[in-house]
C-alpha cells in the first residue's frame, strides 16, 4: 500500500481518535462543538450602524454566504466526528433554525417588526445532525434546548434599485445538549441571560439574546451535572463586560442548583481564552461602568473549575478558532483557544484526563473544500478516581 500524504493524515486521525476513543471502562465522555451559522452577521450590524437603507443587501449577502458554507454539506463532517469518539454527551452552540417569508411584510406593523414572523423552513440545523446520526447508526437524542436570539430582517431578492423585492429572513438560535442512547438524564434546565446585546436595525429594536442549557446525566450509575453555554463576543465594549456578567449569572445558577453534590462539567464557546486579564467595565452600562470584571475563563478556573486541556499536561496550544467565514482556505491557522470543557470535581478527584481538538486538519474537510464549522471542537475522556 502506497501512503500518499492523504492516506497518511487519514491513518493519523484514526490513531488519535483511538487515543480518546469508546471503551467499556470510560466514565464519561463528552464533546462541545459550535455548529456555525454559516455567514459573519457583522457586516449587517455594521451597515446598521451607518447606512441602514442598505441593511436588506447586507442581509441578503449573509444569506448568499450561508447558502454557499452549505450545512447540509458540513454537518455529515461533524457526524462523522461524533460518530469517531462516540461521547455520552454533546453541547451544541449555534444550533439555528432558518425561515425565509415571501414577500417581505418588514415594516407594516406599528412596532416596526413584520407583521407575521417567517415560517418558510429553509433549514434546520438539529434535525439535519440527527437524521446524519441515525444515518451512521448512531442513537443521540435532545436532552435540553435553549431557545435564544430570533431575529428577522427584510433581504433583496429581485427588482430593481429603484424598487427592490424583499423577502424576509429569520434567524433563531438555540443551545442544545445531545445525549447518548444508553445515558439517562433529568433536571434539564434552559434559560437566556439578564443581561444581551440589543441594538436598532431596520428600524426596530432587535436583542441578540444568548443562553444557556444545563442536565443531569447518568452514566453506568454515577451522575454528573452536564452545563452548556455560548457566551457574547469579547475584544471590545460592550461586549467584554456583557460577556464577563453572562459567565458571573451562570456560575451563580449552576451553584445555586447544584450545591456540590456531584462532578460539574461546563464546556461550550465561551469566547474567552486563557490569556485573557481582569479589566474595569468602560461598557457605558449603567450599574456595570466602573466595576472591576474578570473575564469569563478567568471565572472558571476561579471558582473551582479545572480546564481540561490543561489538567492533562498538552504543550500543544489547542486552538479552536477560528476559520475564515466562508470555511473554504484550507491552509488557515487557528489562533485562539475559546471552546472549552471544565470540570469542577466537587466532592470526587480526577484521575486521568484526556482531551483533543477535532475538526481541525484538512482531513476533516468536507469533499467540497468547506471545514465542518468556523471553530474547532473538543472532546474529552474523564475519568474520576474511585
Amino acid at each position: 500500500m502506497k501512503f500518499t500524504p492523504r492516506l497518511l493524515a487519514v491513518v493519523c486521525a484514526t490513531l488519535a481518535a483511538t487515543s480518546v476513543s469508546a471503551n467499556d471502562n470510560d466514565k464519561l465522555k463528552v464533546m462541545t462543538r459550535n455548529l456555525y451559522l454559516g455567514a459573519d452577521i457583522f457586516p449587517v450590524i455594521e451597515v446598521a450602524n451607518t447606512q441602514p437603507a442598505l441593511v436588506p443587501m447586507a442581509v441578503s449577502a449573509a444569506f448568499q454566504q450561508m447558502q454557499q458554507t452549505n450545512f447540509r454539506a458540513r454537518v455529515q463532517a461533524i457526524a462523522d466526528e461524533i460518530h469517531r469518539y462516540k461521547p455520552h454527551a454533546i453541547g451544541l452552540q449555534e444550533v439555528s433554525s432558518v425561515y425565509t417569508q415571501h414577500p417581505s411584510d418588514f415594516g407594516y406593523s406599528q412596532a416596526g417588526y413584520p407583521e407575521h414572523a417567517a415560517d418558510t423552513l429553509y433549514v434546520d440545523y438539529l434535525s439535519e445532525l440527527l437524521s446524519a446520526l441515525e444515518s451512521r447508526g448512531l442513537n443521540y437524542r435532545v436532552a435540553v434546548t435553549s431557545t435564544n436570539a430570533d431575529i428577522e430582517l427584510p433581504m433583496v431578492v429581485g427588482g430593481t434599485p429603484e424598487a427592490p423585492q424583499l423577502d424576509d429572513l429569520r434567524l433563531v438560535d438555540h443551545d442544545v445538549i445531545l445525549v447518548r442512547a444508553d445515558v439517562q438524564e433529568s433536571n434539564p434546565l434552559a434559560n437566556n441571560f439578564t443581561y444581551n446585546v440589543s441594538m436598532q436595525i431596520a428600524g426596530t429594536t432587535l436583542a441578540f439574546t444568548r443562553g444557556y442549557t444545563a442536565v443531569d446525566i447518568d452514566v453506568k450509575g454515577e451522575q454528573y451535572r452536564l452545563v452548556n453555554t455560548h457566551l457574547e463576543t469579547g475584544g471590545s465594549e460592550p461586549f467584554m463586560s456583557l460577556q464577563a456578567v453572562q459567565m458571573n449569572e451562570l456560575l451563580s445558577v449552576m451553584q445555586m442548583t447544584n450545591p456540590g453534590s456531584f462532578p460539574t462539567v461546563l464546556m461550550g464557546d465561551f469566547n474567552s481564552a486563557p490569556t485573557e486579564q481582569p479589566f474595569v467595565s468602560a461598557s457605558g452600562i449603567p450599574g456595570l461602568d466602573g466595576l472591576p470584571l474578570y473575564p469569563p475563563y478567568l471565572q472558571a478556573v476561579g471558582t473551582g473549575y479545572q480546564d481540561l486541556w490543561i489538567v492533562q499536561g498538552k504543550h500543544k496550544p489547542g486552538f479552536t478558532c477560528c476559520f475564515n467565514a466562508d470555511v473554504n482556505d484550507p491552509d488557515a491557522q487557528l489562533s485562539e483557544r475559546i471552546d472549552h470543557l471544565f470540570v469542577n470535581p466537587q466532592s470526587r478527584e480526577l484521575h486521568k484526563v484526556k482531551v483533543k481538538v477535532v475538526g481541525d486538519d484538512a482531513v476533516d474537510m468536507t469533499m467540497n473544500g468547506l471545514w465542518p464549522s468556523d471553530h474547532a471542537g473538543v472532546v474529552g475522556k474523564i475519568n474520576f478516581a474511585e
